[in-house]
């Protein structure tokens, strides 16, 4: 059995070092996967999309190292009784970290008021659900909607939805100023998210609210916003995804306060832990034991600075400075013509969760590291 592997896609020759013989690099905009002609198992990222392709009887299996799944055309492969699989959840610890250094980014600039501003999060799983404990355990006012789940924080009541099924549009909170999206894309469901926020939405916002799509390219409509009066209606939209990906719109990129090419869940972690589930994946198909490894990743050790935790603690209520000298996705904008080539290299992230906390004596100063994600190096 051949396994035909994204080139991009790292740690392959670390998990998969008993089958090198069988393994097989490509590059995705290159890859024809109606021309395999060896039974062979495929592994892919979400840049590769299968729908309006005619997919080989010889691939046995298709494993996206991926948390989302709207690339693939699982209905063909059900028919074609062709199975597959995702590395769900692997990227929430590092989705989670984006976000909530982006908010420390939003806090520092002045933009976000945790006195004054509340936050909303839209989708309420793995990721969702992680900012929720951070932003509950920290003490900032937040609204969730999540038709789904029985969150038990405040909820919206499927406000968001009620946008596309009614004229008389209500008002949101009206010092909701910081909107995280963390829903899939789904274009025909009870609770559809294509266009998911749109003109109606963006209109009933308060002046200067901030939104943060890390979700999926569509779910907010880039042409709605394009379109939206900025003496009127002043809205702030940081996006990580877009429309038609890799080739973005110019337009609606130079519109957003700032813009990452997709990396919001790439951290070195979360890349490594997409890769180790493929690897497992791959294992549990083939009937084979999957094999542990021991970590390849680097972690970076900082003495913890008490009077900077606190000044930080005091004026912001989250501790700015370390979260942001660990990671600024500020760091990470780039020019809307390198889309695919930054992504398909960005390599070398280092996320809350390897950093080493040293130092730290106090028992709630630790605990708070550790809900962040820091590892807190015992005293």
């Amino acid at each position: 059995m051949r396994i035909l592997v994204d080139e991009n896609i790292p740690y392959i020759e670390h998990f998969f070092h008993d089958y090198l013989n069988d393994v097989e690099y490509f590059k995705d905009k290159e890859f024809e996967i109606n021309m395999v002609k060896e039974d062979s198992v495929v592994i892919t990222r979400s840049t590769y999309k299968t729908h309006g392709m005619k997919i080989s009887d010889s691939v046995k299996f298709l494993c996206s190292a991926s948390t989302g799944e709207d690339h693939i055309d699982k209905k063909t492969l059900d028919e074609m009784k062709i199975p597959y699989a995702f590395s769900t959840g692997a990227n929430a610890i590092a989705v989670r970290e984006y976000v909530l250094s982006t908010l420390a980014v939003m806090l520092q600039e002045q933009k976000f008021n945790k006195n004054l501003n509340s936050i909303g999060i839209f989708g309420c799983g793995n990721i969702g659900g992680g900012i929720c404990e951070v932003l509950s355990h920290f003490g900032f006012e937040f609204y969730v909607e999540d038709p789904f789940l029985d969150h038990g924080y405040n909820c919206l009541d499927e406000y968001l939805w009620s946008f596309s099924k009614r004229d008389d549009h209500g008002q949101l909170p009206s010092a909701l100023n910081f909107i995280s999206l963390h829903v899939p894309l789904h274009y025909h469901d009870e609770f559809p998210t294509k266009s998911l926020i749109s003109k109606h939405f963006l209109q009933n916002l308060a002046d200067g609210a901030i939104i943060i799509n890390t979700s999926r390219g569509g779910v907010v409509s880039e042409k709605d916003f394009l379109e939206l009066d900025d003496d009127r209606h002043y809205i702030q939209l940081i996006s990580d995804v877009f429309e038609n990906e890799p080739n973005i719109n110019e337009d609606f990129f130079n519109k957003n306060l700032f813009a990452t090419p997709h990396i919001a869940g790439h951290s070195q972690f979360a890349r490594y832990q997409m890769t180790k589930m493929a690897y497992e994946n791959v294992m549990n198909f083939l009937g084979q034991d999957i094999s542990e490894r021991n970590s390849i990743l680097e972690n970076r050790i900082i003495n913890f600075e008490k009077n900077i935790f606190d000044k930080d603690m005091d004026e912001f209520g989250l501790p700015v400075t370390l979260m942001l000298d660990t990671y600024n996705p500020k760091s990470d904008v780039f020019n809307y013509k390198d889309f695919k080539k930054v992504r398909d290299n960005y390599n070398n992230r280092i996320g809350y969760s390897q950093v080493i906390i040293k130092g730290c004596s106090e028992a709630a100063d630790r605990e708070n590291l550790k809900l962040l994600g820091f590892i807190v190096e015992e005293n």
